[in-house]
């Protein structure tokens, strides 16, 4: 087995892509584009699915923040974004539906 660093790289890079893709595939988009068209759909519902797509899209946007093909202020607002969004996806289990409103 080689251990060269080309090969530790893509073994690496490998393995996030199959971690995004593996993370991507959880989605049902048909579903979820069904559910944006019920007229009506309640801010628990719209909370619900943002939570639901942040989680599967999370290891892409790591990755993204890593990037040195896009600038560095993009990135820097790209992981801010990233932790924001994770604030409150550590906050909804908190949120009891009817509770807070």
């Amino acid at each position: 087995m080689s251990t060269s660093k080309n090969h530790m790289e893509e073994m690496a890079a490998s393995r996030t892509y199959d971690a995004i893709n593996r993370s991507i595939r959880t989605l049902d988009l048909a579903t979820m584009e069904e559910e944006k068209t019920v007229a009506g759909a309640s801010f628990v519902t719209r909370l619900d699915q943002l939570v639901t797509v942040y989680t599967a899209v999370k290891p892409m946007i790591a990755v993204l923040t890593t990037v040195p093909l896009i600038p560095k202020t993009w990135r820097a607002v790209l992981a801010f974004f990233s932790r924001s969004l994770e604030a409150v996806v550590i906050a909804v289990p908190a949120f009891k539906a009817g509770k807070d409103l």
